[in-house]
């Protein structure tokens, strides 16, 4: 079976529309910071990375071979200087596996590495790619324990985009009243921080170095930021002082953004769904290229009389980061994954990427 990294949005068609099959792509998307969108599509051993300019040109279609077989996810990212994209494209869930990196220079419209990185007893056995490290052109692999028994340690090891090894795995082991590493903390590359909860109950939410020295000891337990701490996949880092969450709560969702040299935190609560029995599961968040934005997807359910969840499809609720304010949502249909999703702000627009019925479509909201 594969997984499928795919989400909609009702729009404009983004270049050559791909004809949805009886086995669905692995799909993964993002903007870099002059609005040129990057989508992924992975089916049937061949990768195809679309570029699409944010203004004028042509979009640029690069492929790659690449082995897809079982459950997999990718994510791709851009260097600060907008000259690389990376894929990365790994096994999900309790699957174990190599680790596929895709690099393109954009530059020369051209995949400049193809590589495989393997389970090792000094990386770990589950890999991601987590993006570009800094403001360096370096690729940075997070390695942790099998993802069914996530370890308190975890490893960094930087790639250059040519796939040269740069350096040994940095390992590094996380403090007694750590509850997990690696599999299911958050990794900051930009800002060289790995997030990870303690115990009691998650909180503190503390960070630590993915490599060599940073900004150690940073940590959120105000009492106005613990929902911060249920975090399980919306996160998303402005810049390197603050953060920003999404988690379920009764009787609402909430967005909490945290100030990490204020210690203050403030939360705004997202909307209660339409209809009568219907409520809500936060899925994951994605942040705007200029850190402005975040999007949350959010699972709309209900459950039958004999207590089963049925989907209704997914809301993607927009929010402006600074200040704290909604701007609008975007429906997408039941059949879509937000996992595809990402978004650009650009001149007090907010343009929403995402996959559906074999097509990457955008669609375009206005910050009031």
């Amino acid at each position: 079976m594969k997984a499928l990294i795919t989400a909609t949005v009702v729009g404009m068609c983004l270049g050559s529309c791909v004809t949805a099959r009886a086995s669905d792509p692995v799909v993964c998307s993002a903007f870099d910071a002059r609005g040129d969108a990057a989508t992924v599509t992975l089916q049937e051993h061949k990768l195809n990375l679309q570029i699409a300019p944010a203004v004028g040109g042509k979009s640029v279609t690069l492929t790659a071979s690449i082995n897809d077989e079982g459950l997999l996810g990718c994510g791709v990212f851009f260097d600060s200087k907008n000259r690389y994209a990376a894929v990365g494209v790994n096994p999900l869930g309790l699957e174990t596996g190599p680790l596929n990196i895709i690099v393109a220079d954009l530059t020369a419209n051209k995949i400049i590495g193809n590589f495989t990185v393997q389970p090792s007893v000094r990386m770990g056995e589950s890999l991601k790619l987590v993006g570009f490290l800094r403001d360096s052109s370096s690729l940075a692999v997070l390695g942790s324990g099998v993802p069914d028994h996530p370890t308190k340690s975890f490893s960094t090891t930087l790639f250059r985009v040519t796939g040269k090894q740069e350096n040994p795995p940095e390992t590094r082991t996380l403090p007694p009243n750590t509850l997990s590493a690696g599999n299911v903390s958050f990794a900051d590359a930009a800002h060289n921080r790995l997030w990870f909860k303690s115990s009691p109950q998650f909180c503190p939410l503390r960070s630590v170095p993915l490599m060599g020295n940073g900004p150690e000891g940073v940590a959120v337990d105000e009492a106005s930021a613990k929902a911060a701490c249920d975090v399980g996949r919306a996160i998303g880092y402005p810049d390197e002082n603050t953060l920003i969450t999404a988690v379920t709560r009764e009787p609402s969702d909430l967005v909490t953004r945290v100030d990490l040299g204020q210690h203050s935190a403030e939360q705004l609560a997202l909307p209660a769904p339409g209809g009568h029995g219907t409520y809500t599961a936060v899925g994951r968040g994605v942040l705007s290229p200029d850190g402005q934005v975040f999007a949350v997807s959010r699972n709309l359910l209900s459950n039958s009389f004999s207590g089963d969840a049925h989907s209704h499809g997914t809301e993607v609720d927009v929010v402006q980061v600074f200040p704290l304010k909604i701007i609008g949502k975007v429906l997408l249909k039941p059949d879509a994954d937000p996992a595809s999703l990402s978004i650009d702000h650009e001149n007090g627009t907010v343009t929403v990427l995402s996959f559906q019925n074999g097509r990457w479509e955008l669609k375009s909201l206005k910050v009031q």
